[in-house]
């Protein structure tokens, strides 16, 4: 929604970042915020760099805004949290999952919380390599399957017959379709091999 004529408010990088955010976090562009804030879109530009500057700022946000698990947390609890996480930020911020995937670098907030998530899964008796792959893998794959099933959903809306969907015979079940997918079946899966990988003293 568009701000009515008038005064416009005081300008930060957090409103800017706020206001890419309810005008679509995939989808905005320098002038439509500019729009929605009521000021020159030149005038964005004494406060981000670019697009892709305002872009991980407003990321940043709709990540920090999400509840994170405490790290003390066991290893696979931790991990699946970390996707709950990830899944509850998607689920605030439509669109998000897809922007994470052209973003010059990942949101703040996430990096400065991976070095204690990863020493923790590192604990647990797994090595470091093991443990920084654990938890980007997770943070990953809740960011890919929710695009998946934003893409999943535009499929349905095309071909309202579901018997017209071309897919293939084993991947139309409700599992792919509803939900989150194959989500908890792909993590499962995941941390099932990870185990494995596991030194226990």
């Amino acid at each position: 929604m568009e701000r009515k004529p008038g005064r416009p408010r005081a300008l930060t990088v957090e409103v800017i970042a706020h206001a890419a955010l309810d005008d679509g976090v995939d989808t905005f562009s320098m002038p439509s915020v500019a729009r929605r804030l009521g000021v020159a879109h030149s005038g964005l530009y004494r406060y981000v760099a670019d697009r892709d500057d305002l872009l991980v700022r407003a990321m940043d946000i709709a990540f920090d805004s999400t509840t994170w698990p405490d790290a003390e947390l066991p290893w696979d609890e931790l991990l699946r949290e970390i996707g709950e996480s990830t899944w509850r930020a998607c689920d605030a911020h439509p669109g998000l999952d897809r922007a994470t995937q052209t973003a010059p670098r990942p949101a703040p907030s996430v990096l400065a919380r991976m070095p204690q998530w990863v020493a923790r899964v590192e604990e647990e008796g797994f090595d470091a390599a093991d443990a920084a792959v654990a938890v980007e893998f997770v943070l990953a794959l809740a960011l890919d399957c929710s695009s998946q099933m934003g893409r999943l959903r535009r499929i349905r809306e095309r071909y309202p017959v579901k018997a017209d969907i071309p897919v293939a015979k084993p991947y139309d079940t409700d599992e792919v379709w509803e939900g989150r997918g194959l989500y908890d079946r792909k993590l499962a899966i995941f941390l099932a091999g990870l185990e494995t990988r596991r030194k226990i003293s």
